[in-house]
């Protein structure tokens, strides 16, 4: 154990005939930057999968971007990535009006959105954080700039 049962992408323990899922385990994830433990329903269910198809002869990898929901009276609260050891954030929309998200920037590349109210932003960030793309926090930050426009790919440096 290490803030878990320690898994591999595929759920796997250091006996390789025992595996886990869920809340309890600890598994490499590239959005948190190494070892995670993901305390949500979407954790549990997609290493879940991961692990059932390991047990089936058919492995994958779980690597899924991590995200969360809270209901909170009137206000929606949806999380995505994860913004621990960000370096700058930025606000899209307006917190007076119950509808804004956070952005969250490590190095230059989007990390996390924190949504409230603002669910069209969350979906998107989930595919934003997936293509690892080139949004700026600037355009994170302009509420006239479509969020969708950045679901490219990152230009790749000249050779």
């Amino acid at each position: 154990c290490d803030n878990g049962i320690v898994v591999d992408e595929h759920g796997r323990t250091s006996d390789p005939s025992i595996y886990a899922a869920g809340e309890c385990t600890s598994h490499p994830n590239r959005f948190a930057g190494g070892r995670a433990r993901l305390e949500s329903v979407q954790n549990a269910v997609d290493q879940a999968k991961a692990v059932a198809a390991s047990l089936l002869g058919r492995p994958r990898p779980y690597d899924e971007v991590p995200w969360f929901w809270s209901d909170q009276y009137e206000a929606k609260l949806q999380m995505v990535g994860i913004s621990t050891g960000h370096d700058h954030l930025t606000i899209r929309g307006d917190p007076a009006l119950g509808r804004f998200s956070v952005c969250y920037f490590k190095a230059g590349k989007l990390v996390a959105i924190d949504s409230v109210n603002r669910p069209s932003d969350h979906m998107t960030g989930r595919k934003l954080l997936v293509l690892g793309t080139d949004l700026t926090p600037d355009q994170a930050a302009d509420d006239s700039f479509e969020l969708k426009s950045a679901l490219k790919p990152p230009m790749a440096a000249p050779a």
